[in-house]
């Protein structure tokens, strides 16, 4: 074997070292619980899919089962007529 193979055998298996001495990190043991401080939403004792009282409401999560809902019945349609022309 030629010393110049050698040598990039050497380099490599450095390289290969260095990528598995890895050490742990310390991470904190208990979290914090941020309580919300301008909105009443720590007091609300259920979840509405659309609350009109919240000003920051868009909508979004009733366009979505929404969206959601008319696929199924879209699929449960087309599943019917296809069974009723067999």
């Amino acid at each position: 074997m030629s010393s110049e193979f050698r040598q990039y055998i050497i380099e490599d298996a450095y390289k290969k070292s260095e990528i598995f001495s890895a050490q742990l990190l310390k991470l904190p043991i208990k979290k914090k619980i941020l309580k919300a401080k301008t909105t009443n939403l720590d007091k609300c004792a259920y979840w509405k899919l659309y609350d009109k009282t919240n000003i920051y409401e868009d909508g979004d999560q009733l366009k979505a089962v929404t969206g959601i809902c008319l696929v199924l019945s879209v699929f449960s349609i087309i599943g019917l007529y296809s069974s009723l022309l067999n």
